[in-house]
């Protein structure tokens, strides 16, 4: 049995929501955009908000708000698997309570693993995110593995309370503008006058030497808490490769 929904986390919970009692028989949760099984019975399910609230409001009341953060972080992640682990998991909490997610039951193990590669590629670019300013606004971009603009905005608005910034995510062609009170989500295409500037990239990069110790250099350490993928949009590993 397939469900078939619109790729939203409304929708997702509204599938939730309709196929409580029959989860255990669902083989895949996909998007419409998808290739499906036309094998198996495919059902489409329409978003309902009422229901999706529902389903919000009792993750958050029998478990936590924090657990539902933990939903949106494995629904950020890129793996085709992500809904049906959502899911299950949801489901098996439910029956067995939340002790159950220390379980090696393989729905479980497969929404912990998610969740572990989402939150460290979070972590990673709290720290590895660059900015830019160009005419008194901060601009960043970057191209995660995942679908993670909303939880580096959320971190960067805590943090740049008085500042105006631009967060883009080049591989999904979006982006957020923040603008000292709200922020704003919206397609978006990489112009060429929001490229770095080299007065600005100079300033980074002795920025980076001042602070440098020579002493300290570990190169391995650096290679482990700064993988190569992402250094295409850091100045100071960029330059080490000129």
């Amino acid at each position: 049995m397939i469900y078939v929904y619109d790729g939203s986390i409304e929708g997702l919970f509204t599938v939730i929501f309709n196929a409580y009692k029959v989860l255990e028989e669902v083989d895949t949760i996909t998007k419409r955009s998808q290739q499906m099984d036309f094998i198996k019975d495919r059902i489409k399910c329409t978003t309902e908000l009422d229901k999706a609230r529902r389903v919000k409001n009792s993750i958050i009341k029998n478990f936590s708000y924090s657990f539902y953060d933990n939903i949106l972080k494995v629904f950020a992640s890129s793996s085709d698997k992500k809904e049906i682990a959502i899911a299950k998991t949801l489901k098996k909490l439910y029956v067995n309570g939340f002790y159950y997610l220390e379980s090696a039951d393989e729905d479980v193990i497969q929404f912990r693993n998610l969740l572990k590669r989402v939150s460290g590629e979070i972590h990673s670019f709290k720290g590895l995110l660059r900015f830019d300013e160009k005419e008194g606004i901060l601009f960043a971009k970057f191209e995660p593995q995942n679908d993670i603009l909303f939880f580096i905005y959320r971190h960067f608005k805590s943090r740049l309370v008085n500042e105006k910034f631009v967060i883009a995510d080049l591989r999904r062609d979006k982006a957020v503008i923040y603008n000292g009170e709200r922020g704003e989500f919206f397609t978006f295409e990489m112009d060429e006058n929001l490229k770095s500037e080299d007065a600005y990239v100079d300033l980074w990069l002795s920025f980076y030497d001042a602070v440098a110790i020579d002493e300290r250099k570990n190169e391995k350490l650096r290679m482990q808490n700064m993988p190569k993928k992402y250094w295409k949009n850091l100045p100071e590993m960029n330059r080490l490769n000129k």
